[in-house]
């Protein structure tokens, strides 16, 4: 009899351990990686598609259960590096050891608790263990224990780890797996005037973040010329995605606008902006009012008076203005550019009749490199 329990066990055993034999890598998707205070809830961070581009080195990282109990983590001349490991800053680097996958590693799989056994083995973030974050010179322990659930089809692994101050998420998928190709990116420019912020701009700038762009301070904006018209440009994934503004470099988002209530605001996001949900085709500019969601008007001080008629329109839109214009652009409410014209005149009449209704932006730049927006109407 107690060698009919004995092969039981070993053939449960072998039952669990195979659902998890094979090689992983972390999903080609947002939200791969993601920490919150419980397993229920991951609101703090989560990777975005941007990430899957700018942390590469982390999503190409492979690790292999092999039916005899070893584990293996294959990094290929880089990986993700934090500070704890010697580096000024989160970037991609040579792996540290002991968190360079070499040594012999070796893991358990039971009761949907997976261990990892040896010096620097880890699944996701070498700093996530049971007990919270390496930072620099504590201990690296020698196992690490995880909770794993299972797609139905065996495909899908997600990890799970208690780190003491709350939970982090990473999901796996069997390298066996075709990768969907790469988001296409696209240069977004953000003007963001400052007109109406109650109170002063921070001394640390404005920023655009959250969402799909990244953190709180993943763009910082340049106001050199003074006049209160905060630019920048960065790549993004055409997919889109939620993003903010933040008056200020504040970790704990304090600092961030509040557009609550508007119609720019996702309610079930943080009341992030929508302004970029539905993705992009091209580069794509944004004039945007911090705390408002209202475009504003001008860019940079001209005195040129701007007319546009007739405003609403059905076909011929016409513009006047004192100074000659040398280009135009038309950009849709989500800016996408539908229109780029070379004038070299005051004045232009526009046949609008073949764009969809709604409303439009209109930018014209002249000799001087000062710019107008204004806006007009297709009904």
């Amino acid at each position: 009899m107690k060698t009919f329990y004995t092969l039981l066990f070993i053939l449960i055993t072998f039952s669990f351990s195979a659902q998890i034999e094979g090689t992983w890598r972390l999903a080609q998707i947002p939200g791969a990686l993601a920490v919150g205070p419980s397993q229920t809830d991951y609101s703090w961070w989560s990777s975005s598609a941007t990430d899957i581009i700018s942390r590469n080195c982390l999503f190409d990282d492979s690790i292999t259960f092999n039916v005899n109990g070893d584990f293996t983590h294959y990094m290929d001349g880089d990986t993700w590096l934090e500070p704890f490991q010697g580096v000024s800053s989160e970037q991609c680097g040579v792996p540290v050891a002991p968190h360079d996958g070499a040594g012999s590693n070796t893991y358990s799989f039971l009761n949907n608790q997976l261990t990892v056994y040896g010096t620097g083995a880890h699944i996701g973030l070498a700093k996530v263990v049971n007990l919270g974050e390496i930072s620099t010179g504590s201990p690296v322990p020698m196992a690490i224990t995880y909770e794993i659930s299972m797609s139905s089809d065996g495909d899908t692994m997600t990890v799970e780890i208690d780190y003491a101050t709350g939970w982090w998420k990473f999901i796996y998928q069997k390298t066996s797996l075709p990768v969907g190709s790469l988001p296409t990116n696209y240069d977004v420019t953000f003007n963001v005037s400052t007109d109406i912020i109650n109170g002063n701009v921070s001394t640390d700038g404005i920023y655009v973040g959250g969402g799909f762009i990244g953190g709180h301070d993943a763009l910082l904006l340049d106001d050199s010329d003074g006049d209160g018209v905060w630019s920048g440009t960065v790549s993004l994934p055409e997919s889109g995605g939620h993003f903010t503004l933040l008056n200020g470099n504040c970790s704990d988002w304090s600092c961030k606008e509040d557009i609550s209530g508007q119609s720019c605001a996702d309610p079930a996001n943080y009341n992030d902006r929508n302004n970029l949900l539905g993705g992009f085709s091209q580069d794509t500019t944004l004039n945007l009012q911090f705390g408002s969601c209202d475009n504003f008007t001008h860019i940079g001080q001209i005195e040129n008076n701007i007319f546009l008629y007739p405003n609403p329109t059905k076909r011929f839109l016409t513009i006047h203005c004192n100074n000659n214009i040398n280009t135009l652009k038309v950009f849709n409410m989500i800016g996408n550019l539908v229109m780029d014209r070379n004038i070299f005149k005051n004045q232009t009449t526009l046949d609008i009749e073949y764009i969809p209704n709604g409303m439009y932006f209109v930018e014209l730049k002249f000799d001087n490199g000062s710019i107008i927006n204004s806006k007009f109407i297709k009904k």
